[in-house]
């Protein structure tokens, strides 16, 4: 009825209330408590001559009224119109989605997830009878807290979270529930939280505890006894190792209630078991160090895998395992150089081999045939027996290079060692035959297994080997190939090679095969003719090259003659090594990742450049991947190059563990194929200590005044209690003054007129 005094709806508001502005102030009511008693006192003895005391009394009763409302006045008065409603206190239910929870009891052998979710199934009536009086929301918390809805709780409760850290959890709780009234909270976990130190609570995790307005219940998912687990702890490994040389991995293996008994760990590469030990498993020893050696065979990045058997009741399966990756390059270059005769050329170039710290060199050098005159008989004259039967037959595949430089193979190998030569080159090796006047068909190599895989064809001629003096022409196309690379900066390098010193002597009668690539050569004068002198191939997985000269000293002896240094040299040899041997940096196809390992959920960058034949970008062309996951089918993938012949493949793996990658590419001569692999990798700290912890969720209830329950053994929520107080929220206000408006100064100025008429009729002024 009041508020419709004032022309509100009085549906809109359920509450008034009278506000005072000015009641606290001291120095109004110290003026009151003077002014009024003093002027009462003067307005009651200026009566006096009034003989009518009704009509006195009348009088000061005006006075003490008018007195009022100015009272009134100056404590500013207002009615306020409110609207309250009863709000619902909160309650927080929390189901740990770390990984430990994916942890399996036993003897059910059923997740602790599973456990959880059987225990919201089977309290689900008193959960939702909790909804009538509280707020009930529901949050997944590990070290994160993330909210989640009810009616997918089924569905989206998971292990995946690599850590569990109570204390951030509450104190993003405390937080969340800022200024609202959380009474009570559910924590539902197996406890799992090694943050807080063997079972004792750390002063932050209890300071956010005590500031907690309920109790906190807690459910314990998962028991301690009967925790059964064999797993690798820690892999301590180089990341680098050496081709065909021992390398070794330091593992930490951890056994918990295994028992006695003898266990085997495996390293495999590719499926192949490359070594294994016996393990002696001791009842009250957890932990085990544990040392394989193994030999890589490849060269490039590979992975391998260390496994460990899996024991029936075992809680944990993921951890048996392990990947690791090992990048294998050579610690030495192992070269066979063989030359028919001494000179200074091969005096050079034995010298710029031997000066390479990554080069072991093996060299033999004829020093005498069978038809020079001596008065000495051949066992007198040999230093060693020529070991041609060991170097091509058991050792030949030891070699990353074989040398003939100017060397006849009559009488001092057997022509059925040239075909070991050629298989293998077939099977990726690298050969170099160097000019001379015992080198090519000179040296009888025509129509022969050596002829069949150098990049040159040769004919017979009447004159084998000339002795003119030129200046090495290169071919503009293969200016970018890295056998010519002395110099980063290719004007600086084109330049750098017009300035080198003149050859003297290149051996005729060659011609270069359709697919080989000629990258140098001498300009005939006076004719449009050229001769090879720098030519290479690709033959089958290896590398063949023909340099048909034997005067590359002078790029040393005559520079340094001129005052110059002679490094040029060594870098020319250097790198045409680098290529004979198929170095990463001289593949036409390369690829590499941005990382080393990646993390769940993290995407994977491959990065990919594309070359020609002659090492200039290839922009456009089309490149087939085929990314295998651990498990499922394998993914195909296809992909231009881009302007610069550079591609990025960016991919979203889906599950943990080695995936291998083949890259291939279309070519007139065949497919180009390489292969690469990463390993992504899962966070899984957690299983390290995956037991269960009751002591810790005892604690966090009795520090709260809550209840501890054990999932599987008296486990009904209806056991738990939450206190309900009364808590408001104001909707909406209106206020209304009641001293500032017309009619109450009208009031104030009417009893003041009335009071000096009655006063003026009994005779007063």
């Amino acid at each position: 009825m009041i508020a419709e005094w004032f022309d509100l709806d009085p549906e809109e508001f359920n509450q008034i209330d009278i506000l005072w502005s000015g009641i606290d102030s001291p120095f109004l009511w110290l003026f009151l408590a003077l002014t009024v008693p003093l002027s009462l006192w003067f307005f009651w003895t200026s009566l006096r001559r009034i003989s009518s005391r009704p009509r006195k009394t009348f009088i000061i009763m005006l006075r003490i009224f008018a007195f009022a409302l100015l009272a009134a006045i100056l404590f500013q008065p207002q009615l306020e119109f409110k609207n309250n409603q009863t709000l619902k206190n909160h309650i927080a239910i929390l189901l740990d989605d770390s990984k430990s929870m994916s942890v399996k009891s036993f003897p059910e052998e059923i997740s602790r997830t599973e456990l959880v979710k059987k225990w919201l199934e089977r309290n689900a009536d008193t959960l939702e009878s909790w909804t009538r009086d509280y707020k009930v929301e529901y949050f997944f918390a590990s070290d994160a807290l993330n909210p989640a809805s009810k009616k997918q709780l089924p569905d989206q409760l998971h292990a995946r979270k690599p850590h569990t850290d109570f204390e951030k959890v509450f104190s993003k709780l405390q937080k969340r529930y800022e200024g609202k009234s959380l009474q009570g909270t559910v924590l539902v976990s197996d406890g799992a939280d090694r943050s807080q130190g063997n079972g004792e609570l750390t002063s932050g995790f209890l300071e956010s505890l005590s500031a907690m307005e309920g109790p906190v219940h807690t459910v314990l998912a998962g028991e301690r006894d009967g925790f059964k687990d064999l797993s690798i702890q820690h892999i301590a490994v180089a990341r680098f190792g050496f081709l065909n040389q021992p390398s070794r991995v330091m593992a930490t293996l951890s056994a918990v209630n295994m028992g006695n008994k003898n266990i085997s760990l495996t390293l495999k590469q590719e499926g192949k078991i490359l070594a294994s030990k016996l393990i002696q498993l001791k009842e009250g020893q957890t932990q085990y160090q544990v040392e394989l050696e193994f030999i890589p065979a490849v060269l490039g990045k590979k992975n391998y895998l260390l496994t460990l058997p899996i024991f029936s009741g075992e809680a944990i399966a993921e951890n048996n395992q392990k990947n690791f990756q090992v990048k294998s390059v050579r610690d030495r270059i192992r070269i066979l150089h063989i030359n028919g005769r001494p000179s200074w050329d091969s005096r050079f170039l034995r010298e710029a081999l031997a000066s390479n710290p990554k080069t072991d060199l093996l060299s033999f050098f004829i020093l005498r045939t069978l038809s020079d005159d001596v008065s000495a008989s051949t066992s007198e004259l040999s230093l060693i027996p020529f070991p041609s039967n060991l170097l091509f037959t058991d050792y030949l595949d030891s070699f990353d290079l074989v040398i003939f430089q100017n060397f006849k193979y009559e009488p001092f190998i057997d022509k059925r060692y040239l075909s070991n030569i050629s298989k293998y080159v077939e099977k990726g090796g690298a050969f170099l035959m160097i000019g001379g006047e015992l080198s090519f068909q000179m040296g009888d190599y025509n129509r022969s297994p050596i002829e069949e895989i150098l990049p040159v064809k040769m004919a017979p001629v009447a004159k084998g080997y000339l002795s003119d003096e030129y200046k090495i022409s290169l071919a503009e196309k293969y200016k970018s190939h890295p056998a010519l690379a002395l110099e980063n900066d290719p004007e600086k390098n084109k330049a750098l090679w017009q300035e080198m010193s003149s050859l003297n002597g290149i051996n005729t009668g060659l011609t270069a095969k359709p697919t080989a690539q000629v990258l140098a050569e001498y300009q005939i004068p006076g004719t449009k003719e050229s001769l090879p002198l720098l030519t290479v191939w690709n033959k089958g997985k290896g590398r063949t090259i023909a340099l048909a000269t034997d005067s590359s000293w002078n790029f040393n002896f005559i520079k340094v003659g001129e005052g110059g240094s002679g490094r040029h040299y060594y870098k020319f040899w250097n790198q045409l090594i680098s290529w004979a041997i198929g170095e990463p940096e001289t593949q036409t196809l390369r690829v590499a990742t941005d990382k080393e390992q990646y993390h769940e959920n993290e995407e994977v960058l491959l990065k990919l450049q594309v070359l020609k034949d002659d090492y200039n970008p290839s922009s456009n062309e089309k490149i087939h991947f085929d990314i295998t996951p651990p498990q499922g089918e394998k993914i195909k993938i296809d992909q231009k190059s881009g302007e610069n012949g550079e591609l990025d493949l960016h991919y979203q793996p889906k599950e943990t563990g080695y995936y291998s990658v083949r890259i291939k590419r279309e070519k007139e001569e065949g497919e180009q194929v390489i292969e690469t692999g990463f390993v992504v990798s899962s966070d899984d700290s957690e299983f390290s200590q995956a037991q269960a912890d009751p002591e810790l969720m005892k604690k966090i209830a009795d520090t709260t005044g809550g209840q501890f329950l054990n999932i599987g053994s008296q486990d009904r929520a209806s056991l738990f209690n939450f206190p309900n107080p009364k808590k408001f929220a104001h909707i909406n206000n209106k206020t209304i003054s009641l001293w500032n408006n017309w009619w109450l100064y009208g009031l104030l100025t009417g009893l003041l007129l009335l009071d000096w008429i009655i006063r003026r009729k009994s005779g007063l002024s």
